[in-house]
């Protein structure tokens, strides 16, 4: 894929227009945007907003078909794009912009009647505030996006992206899992979410069409596939909401058979969170005509920086594969910083030319980021017998057993395989014997599973120091305001169950 001048993502839009003309570009509720249309609404939006060089713009985005041309508008005006939900409460609204310095807000649909006593009136929204308005260090006309991290604990992170080093990682994404001409994205992911933004720029950039969906059910997501689609972008959660529609609902089986014959999708674009393998196999049982690639990134190194192909998912789920994306190196490395071994755990480490330009406002933990040119991810990962990579938790959430430290990662890739269940998560709980007792929360298809019956499946697979000590069967794992598996809200509900049993 060729890269526009300057390496500016406002000009994969606007390349597509004269290249694809009266192609459909996006399809969403609200109706339908040709390349040219799309092509003529971001260079119109690009010249309404003015004043805003190097200056943070808010975006209301809400998957409504003018959401992208509002974004890539902002770009074309110079600015940088900070997209934040329709759907999120006026206080994060007012916190976003004040902590990027957003002095307007534009977007691509209604706004909530909730955000409009804060908001002055006209095509471009001035941002009321009582505030003397702080312009963050880190942003120029450079620089793309930021993007809030959801975090587990504290205050969410902003990073921010420049359009050089996204615009080359989807080059590089490109090369290893290409997107063609004619070919349709369905997008259930939200506009404000990186995993979002590179599948549906690299669709349009490749004069395919992305289907926006303004809202995730699973049934709607299923219907939608009875008629071809090349790939959908997931997270994990979805696939498992999906999996209990097709097994729960009394339609379920013939849902799953109008995608096959449609013989779509082709392709489960998985990532945001880890899939187990379990997960993935049993979507290959259901959607044996749909291969899966399994990626792996951050916001802050431009996303996917790994990412495991459908040709090589079959053989290496479970892991990221035994190589990075191109331009990526990765290292397992000890808390000293040298480097571990076959089968060590340790903290995974990526040197990459799609770095981000640092962490809005917070110049210390930029640096706290970085061990010398190596990014810290945070991961907690391991290299197998075979030479691939395994992730097995993160740094702040191993839980330590009676002095034996236990990555959940590996008991939830265990249970996710169990007959029934479309989802595990595991967590530590404060234990005055053991230091921590492991809780499993298992989302299960029927009747509560057997507690012997678990015990004797954790056995044939995990050492006797990492069974679980408690299980909690739910309906549905606990998730975030992203839409992810959230490990905090899994600590909130097993500390509820427990207060409640005592």
């Amino acid at each position: 894929m060729e890269l526009p001048p300057e390496h500016r993502l406002e000009r994969f839009v606007l390349a597509a227009g004269e290249r694809y003309g009266g192609e459909v570009a996006i399809r969403a509720a609200d109706g339908e945007t040709t390349y040219a249309a799309l092509a003529e609404a971001t260079a119109e939006n690009g010249r309404r907003l003015t004043g805003v060089r190097g200056r943070a713009v808010l975006v209301a985005v809400g998957n409504t078909r003018d959401d992208l041309a509002a974004i890539a508008g902002v770009w074309a005006a110079g600015g940088v794009a900070v997209p934040v939900a329709r759907s999120s409460p006026l206080p994060v609204m007012r916190e976003i912009a004040d902590r990027t310095g957003s002095e307007v807000l534009v977007t691509g649909g209604p706004l909530p009647a909730e955000w409009r006593g804060a908001l002055g009136a006209g095509p471009v929204h001035a941002i009321l505030r009582d505030t003397a308005l702080k312009v963050p260090a880190e942003l120029d006309r450079n620089q793309a996006f930021v993007a809030f991290t959801s975090g587990s604990t504290g205050r969410s992170k902003g990073v921010v992206v420049p359009h050089r080093a996204f615009a080359e990682k989807l080059a590089a994404i490109q090369s290893v899992l290409p997107f063609a001409p004619g070919e349709t994205t369905l997008q259930p992911l939200q506009l404000h979410f990186a995993f979002c933004h590179w599948t549906s720029l690299l669709t349009l950039a490749t004069g395919g069409t992305v289907h926006l969906v303004e809202r995730f059910a699973a049934r709607q997501v299923l219907e939608n596939l009875a008629r071809p689609v090349a790939r959908i972008p997931v997270v994990p959660t979805m696939l498992r909401l999906i999996l209990r529609e097709v097994q729960e609902a009394p339609d379920g089986a013939d849902l799953a058979a109008a995608c096959a014959a449609a013989g779509s999708p082709t392709t489960w674009i998985a990532g945001g969170e880890p899939l187990p393998s379990g997960l993935g196999r049993r979507f290959r049982e259901l959607f044996p005509h749909a291969g899966i690639a399994d990626v792996f990134g951050l916001s802050e190194t431009s996303t996917s920086d790994f990412i495991l192909t459908p040709d090589r998912y079959d053989a290496c789920a479970g892991t990221l594969g035994d190589r990075p994306s191109p331009g990526v190196e990765a290292r397992v490395a000890r808390p000293d910083g040298s480097t571990c071994g076959e089968g060590e755990p340790g903290e995974l480490l990526l040197r990459t030319p799609y770095l981000m330009t640092g962490y809005l406002d917070d110049p210390e933990t930029t640096a706290a980021a970085m061990s010398g040119s190596w990014f810290r991810t945070g991961d907690l990962a391991e290299w197998t017998p075979q030479g691939r990579l395994r992730l097995v938790g993160r740094t702040k959430n191993l839980i330590v057993r009676g002095g034996i430290k236990v990555a959940p990662l590996e008991i939830e890739a265990v249970y996710s395989g169990y007959p029934g269940c479309h989802g595990a998560l595991a967590v530590g709980l404060a234990d005055p014997v053991l230091g921590e007792r492991i809780h499993l929360i298992m989302a299960v298809t029927g009747e509560s599973p057997d507690i012997s019956a678990l015990r004797d499946w954790g056995r044939r697979h995990l050492d006797r120091g990492k069974l679980p000590d408690v299980v909690h069967r739910v309906d549905s794992l606990p998730l975030g305001r992203t839409g992810k598996v959230d490990r905090v809200c899994g600590h909130d509900l097993v500390r509820q169950r427990t207060a409640q049993d005592r």
